[in-house]
């Protein structure tokens, strides 16, 4: 199942720029030119990913981005703000703390794939890890139901936790280790391949 992203950017160029980075079939882009429209739309689309322009006409960044904070059902979604060059941040307002990243337009495609596609895993990321298997003492029904294991609470409840953060972050460090190997050699291969006569 592809990615859904949506990008909400007045600008025509920038939205086809964004379709160009994330291409079909591993992502699906939802274009809108204002807050409004996408308010209005995003729960019906139900995006992984979020880039918004902070000056978009009728509902600005800032007040997009406040209103996707608030709902629960997107408060883990990345939220990338897009901002132009000669942009300033509203100083009247406070900083866009609703953001995850603010990319700056014109942007580097690489790097906005990358930034997107890490904030996608970290915040998609294994939320538990599956746990050890539990053995049935000899001589008991296989088939009978296990009883509840009694909840771990102080020191070694947090050590445990802490163990599971640790692996999770070792996890999702492997996955873009792998992802980052393959991308290269799929890259080597199409050089080899387009030189060859």
């Amino acid at each position: 199942m592809p990615y859904k992203i949506i990008v909400a950017d007045a600008s025509p160029s920038v939205q086809k720029t964004v379709q160009l980075v994330f291409a079909e079939p591993e992502f699906r882009v939802y274009p809108f030119e204002d807050g409004g429209s996408l308010l209005e739309s995003v729960a019906g689309i139900q995006p992984d990913a979020l880039l918004v322009s902070l000056t978009l006409p009728g509902r600005d960044g800032y007040e997009v981005g406040r209103t996707l904070r608030s709902r629960k059902d997107l408060e883990s979604v990345p939220l990338i703000g897009l901002k132009g060059t000669f942009e300033s941040l509203d100083t009247d307002r406070n900083p866009p703390a609703e953001y995850d990243e603010i990319v700056q337009k014109p942007f580097d495609s690489e790097r906005l794939a990358a930034v997107v596609r890490e904030l996608i895993a970290r915040k998609t990321g294994p939320t538990s890890l599956p746990e050890e298997p539990v053995r049935p003492a000899a001589g008991s029904d296989p088939g009978a139901p296990e009883p509840a294991a009694p909840a771990k609470t102080g020191p070694a409840a947090a050590a445990g936790q802490g163990l599971k953060d640790w692996v999770r972050e070792e996890m999702v460090g492997m996955e873009r280790e792998i992802e980052k190997r393959v991308r290269a050699r799929v890259v080597a291969d199409i050089k080899e391949w387009t030189s060859k006569p």
